[in-house]
Formats: structure tokens, C-alpha cells, sequence
């Protein structure tokens, strides 16, 4: 070929070595599904691969705690069956997300769990048609420092076991323990 250089590829060269790496390369991989594992941020709000829902036993009788025992409660602003809670309220009362299906454990009911869709894309946990949210200030595992609280434009409820906000009014510093 006159005007080439011996020993230097052409354009079509170099598409076709590309096109047989890329072929290798996907026939390297696996032809059936893998589970992949989804790391779990830190910190209360974080959502995870499949959140857990079960049960902890305290003052307000069988309530809803979350897989790490932090204590669920529900919104009585909240718009029926989502979640009116975002920036600032949702930083003071972060909502249980899912990446998965939620699970139930302990006294919780499999058939009171579903999920919603928030505004920022996230899933959220609802039980009994409630939106699940924990308390930023429960510094301990089954602690109830949230409960009958007025803030964020509505009143804050521990979550029963039977799907329904715990309203009863008890020393706000009163713990749980997990059944």
C-alpha cells in the first residue's frame, strides 16, 4: 500500500483487536445471576439489603423495633401509606429504608409490611399502611425518647406490633428489650 508505513496498524486494525478483547472478556463471565452483597452504610436512616422488622417488649408493651434494636415509630403528618418526612425532619427522624423485601421477625407480621417509594427514590418500610422512621436522639437500642413528641408539623408515635401507633404517654427515657 502505497503512503503506509510498514509495521504500523490500521484504524481497522486496532477495532478489531478491541472487538476481541471485549469478546473475552464477556466470555469470561458467568451466564447465571449472582448475588451481590450491598454494603450497609453506618449510621441510623442507612438503607439496607433487606430491612428487618421485629418486636421488643417495654412501659408501652410489644412494639416495633428495626434489625439493630432501635425503636420504630410513626409520623401522624404523614400522608396515608408514604412518607411526608424529608431534609430536616428526616435527619431528626431517619425513615427504615430497603434495598430488598422487609423481613419480619419476632411478634411482627410478615402481611403488615410493605414499601413506598419516597420523592428522593429511596424504598421505604411501612407496617400497618405506616410509614417507619427511628429517633436520632435513641442513643441505645429499644430507648423510646421519641415517643408522643410534637415536631417536624406533627406528633410521633411508637409503632405497635399490631399496626397501629402506641399512644399512650410514658417516661420518655423508658427502654425496651428485645423479644
Amino acid at each position: 500500500m502505497p503512503g503506509r508505513r510498514s509495521g504500523t496498524p490500521s484504524i481497522v486494525g486496532w477495532v478489531g483487536a478491541l472487538a476481541a478483547v471485549l469478546v473475552l472478556v464477556a466470555g469470561c463471565g458467568s451466564t447465571s445471576p449472582t448475588a451481590r452483597s450491598t454494603p450497609t452504610p453506618s449510621g441510623s436512616g442507612a438503607a439496607v439489603a433487606a430491612a428487618e422488622v421485629s418486636t421488643a417488649t417495654g412501659s408501652l408493651g410489644v412494639l416495633l423495633v428495626d434489625g439493630a434494636g432501635r425503636t420504630l415509630y410513626a409520623f401522624d403528618a404523614d400522608p396515608e401509606g408514604t412518607s411526608g418526612c424529608y431534609d430536616e425532619c428526616a435527619t431528626a427522624w431517619p425513615p427504615l429504608t430497603t434495598t430488598g423485601d422487609p423481613t419480619a421477625t419476632g411478634d411482627a407480621e410478615e402481611s403488615k409490611l410493605s414499601t413506598a417509594t419516597r420523592t428522593d427514590g429511596t424504598t421505604q418500610v411501612l407496617y400497618g399502611g405506616h410509614a417507619l422512621y427511628t429517633y436520632a436522639q435513641d442513643t441505645a437500642p429499644g430507648q423510646t425518647t421519641g415517643q408522643g413528641l410534637t415536631q417536624q408539623g406533627g406528633m410521633w408515635w411508637v409503632m405497635g406490633v399490631d399496626g397501629s401507633p402506641i399512644k399512650s404517654q410514658v417516661a420518655s427515657s423508658s427502654t425496651a428489650s428485645s423479644s
